[in-house]
């Protein structure tokens, strides 16, 4: 998912620009809280564009250069 604009509800500590990959078979959803938040809302302020591919895509070396290797821990609860 590429997050354009706005304040991404679902997600924790997230800028426009940023870009997530979740391959097959790798359960996800809302960051901790987010769930919560949401409630009593009816609307969001935020664009992101999801792409769903027929095929897997291919990481590059340059991607990985600029992974966030922590990524997998803004699913966890902040103290």
């Amino acid at each position: 998912m590429y997050y354009v604009d706005g304040d991404f509800m679902s997600r924790n500590d997230i800028d426009a620009g940023h870009i997530s990959l979740h391959p097959a078979g790798i359960p996800h959803g809302p960051h901790p809280g987010a769930a919560e938040r949401s409630i009593g809302k009816t609307e969001t302020e935020e664009l992101a564009v999801m792409v769903d591919t027929f095929k897997p895509l291919q990481v590059t070396e340059d991607a990985m250069k600029i992974a966030d290797e922590d990524y997998y821990k803004s699913w966890l609860e902040h103290e």
